[in-house]
């Protein structure tokens, strides 16, 4: 509206005088609306078109360094008419690989390895997860990296129960992955425990994804990792009988990632997004991600600290929570949370540069499962609170 005035306001002068050269009016139009760029509030999420138009070979950026480097210049041709205090919240995608097994090892725990411990001999089982790890390091001390030992073992937790989970060994250490029972198979109409095509662990993994983390508090874009069983070829000779062309039970990790309210299979990209503000005209990144804690790293801080803090790093690795009840033999102190944070962003963005931020949401268990935030910035190499 202020613009039609202006206009009128011109052209009235124009009437009056009927001397200034068009020309030049013109010129003071333009310099004034240009002077007048709108201000807005960009919400968007980025199409396939928009990665062509990027000269990205495939729908994602490699990093978020990456999209920060590249979408200032995208909003700029895109938006042309809005200038300073504008905002921007992009969202766009990266590719995050999640490990996954190169080889196989299937191996079930006998009697003569429950009883070459001194604290597993009496009852010819495991019933701490110490145990496990440790039994893993002495059996296979010299693992081809991305190596999956597919473990069938007794537990004791109240009763003993025989249990095939998976371990992984990624970069030197053991990662769990949770395996299916031979009741979870029989679930979804399985007569053995196994699938019988990639297809069918697709369709059927996500149902049975959903009914075991039924109570756990779940948020868009959590990844679970699990390994299940199925039959095929033996390509690879897992039996050991020689042939490569017999028909055998292969165990296998893959990544589901939770959309909000249901699991599908995990594409190794991950949703990010990042405010821009325009400063000037120039659209400036606004460096602060916002990361959801997933299981595996859980993991990577039971590993860590289960010296440092052997009750609270058993725990959380178990349960996927920290315990922050003050009381409780398994305390996370708020100074233990931030070194836990630290051992996470390590392990995710290990060469993050000074300045970069972060707002890690992470389970906690105060008398019932809730999520807490932390908001850490990266000073001196190490992540501190971002005060």
């Amino acid at each position: 509206m202020k613009n039609t005035f202006y206009y009128l306001a011109i052209f009235l002068g124009l009437a009056v005088t009927g001397c200034e050269p068009m020309e030049d009016i013109h010129n003071e139009i333009n310099d004034r609306l240009d002077s007048e760029l709108a201000v807005g509030n960009i919400q968007y999420t980025l199409t396939e078109d928009d990665y062509d138009e990027l000269d990205l070979n495939f729908s994602n950026f490699n990093s978020v360094d990456d999209a920060k480097n590249l979408l200032p210049e995208f909003l700029a041709s895109k938006y042309p008419y809005y200038g300073t205090n504008s905002t921007a919240n992009i969202t766009f995608d990266i590719y995050a690989p999640r490990s996954t097994e190169r080889s196989l090892i299937v191996y079930k725990v006998t009697t003569e390895d429950y009883d070459s411990y001194e604290d597993t001999e009496k009852y010819d089982n495991f019933d701490d997860e110490d145990q496990i790890y440790t039994f893993l390091n002495d059996k296979f001390p010299d693992l081809e990296n991305r190596t999956l030992v597919s473990l069938t073992y007794k537990f004791y937790d109240g009763n003993a129960k025989t249990l095939n989970n998976g371990f992984l060994y990624v970069n030197g250490e053991f990662q769990f992955i949770p395996g299916l029972t031979d009741e979870e198979y029989e679930l979804v109409g399985e007569g053995f425990p196994n699938f019988s095509s990639e297809d069918e662990a697709d369709v059927k993994l996500p149902l049975l994804l959903k009914e075991k983390y039924k109570y756990e508090i779940l948020e868009a874009g959590d990844i679970k990792p699990i390994m299940y069983k199925l039959y095929t070829t033996d390509v690879q000779d897992v039996d050991g009988d020689g042939s490569t062309t017999d028909r055998t039970t292969y165990s296998y990790v893959k990544n589901f990632i939770y959309n909000g309210t249901a699991f599908e299979p995990y594409n190794n990209t991950l949703s990010q997004s990042i405010q821009f503000g325009n400063i000037n005209g120039v659209w400036i990144p606004d460096n602060t991600i916002r990361y959801t804690l997933a299981g595996s790293d859980y993991s990577v801080v039971s590993s860590a600290f289960i010296d440092v803090y052997p009750g609270p790093a058993d725990n959380v690795g178990r349960f996927q929570s920290f315990d922050v009840r003050s009381s409780s033999g398994n305390y996370w102190s708020p100074s233990m949370l931030v070194e836990a944070m630290n051992a996470v962003l390590d392990n995710l963005m290990p060469n993050a540069e000074e300045g970069q931020q972060y707002v890690v949401t992470f389970a906690v268990y105060n008398g019932s499962v809730v999520n807490q935030e932390l908001s850490l910035i990266k000073e001196g190499g190490e992540w501190v609170l971002n005060q």
